[in-house]
This record gives structure tokens, sequence and C-alpha cells, in this order.
């Protein structure tokens, strides 16, 4: 198995990076705010100390000086006629420099400028953060997607641990209605919060990221959907004893007994909402008779697709709009099913999927750009799913290995992998 395929395009679930253990994530949410701690890391730089680009109307190049006390830039603006050369920054034309490059769309110029300020004046660099803050909120306000998904992939990919930043990108996803996208994000955020005033700071936001898609999902009484929600942070290691009790409640808004009592049995012990979980328990055991399950219950009602095996992972077969057919990887820790470039625009039916926009995809290799497409019709085995998002990114692909099939689809079924056999039983939710 060729580990490039993987490392382009797994999302970071994977990724460690040093972190360990989920404790504060569980437990902190009811623990009074702690000092701060002075172990936080540095965001990452490149050495960009002469870089230039020629594109747009404004032409720059900003330098750093040879004891690097200063940065200098020289620029030409046709539109004015104005040429400068040598010109050394200060706070004032810095702050305006950046704000003219960001309203310009010159993201790449910004950050090169960002990064020679951070370098030299840390005050400047306070300022700039502010103004790139409250651009890519407005950005995220008028939902100008496009430019939005530009300027933070030229931001994340030099300072990927920035939480101010991932926040704005996950409640970005939020309110384009991509849940499963923002639980990414707010792993990754997970992973680089250093400080305790940064891990208080985000458990408030996601907390109120899942009170607000559960309320969302429930009002539409669309169960499925917050099953699949909940399914998804539990893979992704995010799930608190709370979440899974609110798990338990929509298995029974969808009238599943049997999936609910398994999930309240594992919380019957729980500090937090054992009480609750074994009252509601014995309310179905009441009313429902037994709440046993049987472990060939599902395997019994389940359709077995065939598998092809690939080292220790597994391909599948996916049919796009009833004539093209497509190889994935199964990645429970994919949220979106992937396609590569290559792969989608040269299925003869790719042509009928309806772009919905770009959108920004933390892989291992770092923060890219994809386009994400409503695909009309994929069959899974028998299984027919209509209007379902696809997102297609731009990686290198391995033979026989067209992408990922991700949990946007899986999560729709109650699903197991059959080593032995080479199957995947699936069941669909109902």
């Amino acid at each position: 198995m060729d580990n490039r395929f993987l490392l382009t395009v797994v999302f970071v679930a994977g990724v460690s990076l040093g972190w360990q253990g989920n404790v504060w994530w569980v437990t902190r949410q009811s623990e009074p705010p702690e000092q701060l701690s002075d172990n936080t890391q540095p965001p990452a730089t490149q050495d960009d100390s002469n870089r230039q680009n020629h594109t747009g109307a404004l032409e720059l190049t900003i330098r750093t000086s040879a004891d690097e006390s200063s940065v200098n830039v020289d620029f030409s603006d046709p539109s004015t006629g104005q040429e400068l050369t040598g010109v050394i920054l200060s706070d004032t034309n810095t702050h305006a420099l950046f704000t003219r490059l960001l309203h310009d769309r010159r993201y790449y110029d910004a950050m090169v400028l960002y990064q020679e300020s951070s370098r030299n004046n840390g005050t400047t660099t306070d300022q700039l953060k502010r103004e790139l803050l409250d651009h890519l909120s407005e950005l995220s306000n008028i939902r100008n997607n496009s430019d939005f998904s530009d300027l933070i992939q030229n931001y994340l990919s030099i300072y990927y641990d920035d939480i101010d930043v991932l926040l704005l990108l996950a409640e970005f996803n939020q309110a384009n209605g991509s849940y499963l996208e923002a639980a990414d994000v707010y792993l990754l955020a997970k992973n680089y919060s250093y400080r305790v005033a940064d891990q208080h700071n985000l458990l408030r936001h996601f907390s109120s990221f899942v009170d607000k898609t559960d309320r969302l999902y429930t009002e539409q009484k669309d169960w499925l959907s917050l099953i699949n929600f909940y399914s998804h942070l539990e893979t992704l290691g995010l799930m608190t004893s709370s979440h899974q009790f609110a798990q338990a409640i929509a298995h029974l808004g969808n009238g599943d007994r049997i999936s609910a009592a398994g999930v309240l049995e594992q919380l019957v012990n729980d500090n937090l909402v054992g009480e609750k979980a074994a009252n509601a328990l014995a309310e179905l055991s009441v009313h429902g008779g037994s709440t046993a399950i049987s472990g060939d219950s599902v395997r019994g009602v389940s359709e077995a697709i065939a598998l092809q095996q690939r080292g220790n992972q597994f391909l599948v077969d996916l049919t796009i709009n009833r004539q093209d057919t497509v190889k994935l990887l199964i990645d429970t820790g994919a949220s979106m099913t992937t396609l590569s470039q290559a792969s989608f625009y040269s299925l003869p039916s790719s042509g009928v999927a309806i772009e919905q926009g770009r959108r920004v995809f933390h892989t291992a290799n770092g923060v890219v750009q994809g386009t994400v497409y409503l695909v009309p019709e994929i069959n899974l085995g028998p299984y027919l799913l209509t209007d379902t998002q696809v997102a297609v990114l731009d990686f290198d692909v391995v033979q026989g290995i067209d992408g990922l099939l991700g949990m946007n689809i899986l999560g729709k079924f109650r699903f197991q992998i059959d080593q032995e056999n080479r199957s995947l039983l699936l069941q669909r939710k109902e």
C-alpha cells in the first residue's frame, strides 16, 4: 500500500503531534479556569526573507534588513503611478499595506508581509492579526466562501496551530451546514491547545457547537443525521458521556430501542449521566420488554458487499449515477467521501454533478482546498443514495484507488467489516 496516498488525503485524525490522551477534554468542562501555562509552542514560520510576487495591480518585494532590525519594501502601484524603493515599514504603513493586500485579495503577499512583521515587531503583528481575524469574519458573514478558503489556506499553511483562526474555520463550516467538517477542525484545534486558556476556550466553543447541532437536527426530527453526527464525534475521540446520552436519545427518536439500550448500558456507572441512563433503561424495560442485544441480529439482516484487501486496508466499489464505478478506500476517520481530481473528471457522468463551492480540508500534508459536488445518485451495493456530497481534491492517485469512502456515506448505515470473509456488512439505519 503506497502510504503517500494516505498521507495526502486522510484527515489529520491520525496525527497525534505528541498530544497524549483525552482527559482534559472530558473532565475539564466542570473545572474552574486555571492560570495560563507558559509552555506555549511558537507557530511555524518559513524563511521568506526575500520573496517576490508580480501579479495583480500592486507589485512588491518585501525583505528584511541584514541585521533583521527593520522590514523594507519596494513596490509600484500602476493605479497611482507610485514607485517606492527601500521603504522602511513603520507600524502605520505596515498595517495600511497589509489591509490593502487583504482587500486586493493578495493573500500570498499579505502572508509574506505578516511573516516579516512577526520577526521584527510583536506589537504590529498583533494589529495585523486583529485585521486578519476581522477580514476573515467579514468574508464568513457575507458567505464569500472562495476568498475565505483562499485566505485561510494561505495563513494556516504557515501558522497551522493558530487556535483563533481554527475556531473561525470551525464556525465557518458550521454556518455552511458542514457539521462533520466542523468537528474535524475542532479535533485539530484540540491537538494544538497547549495553553489551559485555549483549552477552556475550545471546550466552550465545542460544547456550543454540539448543542446547536443537536437542537437543529432534533427540531427537524432528522434522527439519522444526528446519529451520524454523534458517530463521527465518537470516531474522532471527541465524545463525552453527555454526548453519548444524547446519542441514545437520538436512537430512541429514530425508534431504535436496541441501539439506544446498548449506549445506555455503557453509561449506568458514569458519574455524570449514570443515574439518567439507569432511569432510561428501566423505562425501556417496563414499556418494551427485554432490551438484550443479540450479536447476530445485525448480521442476519445485513447486506454483504465484497471488499478487496490492500495490506491492512479494504477497498469497496461505489457506482456513481448508475454508470461509473470507482474504488474507494474505507476510512472511518474521513468525514466526507473523497475522489481525486484525476478520477472524478475522467468519469463520463461527472458533468451531472452539481458544484457546491470550494472548501478547506485538513490533511496530513497540511491545509488544502477542494471542490464539493452534489452527486445525484450513488449505489453502495444494493443501496441507493441520492444527493450525496463528494469532495474532489488534488492528490496523487495510487493505481486502483480513486479516493476515500467517508462517514457521510458510511454513517447512514450500521456497518461492520468482516475481515475473514472480506466483506462489508451494511444495514441501513431506519
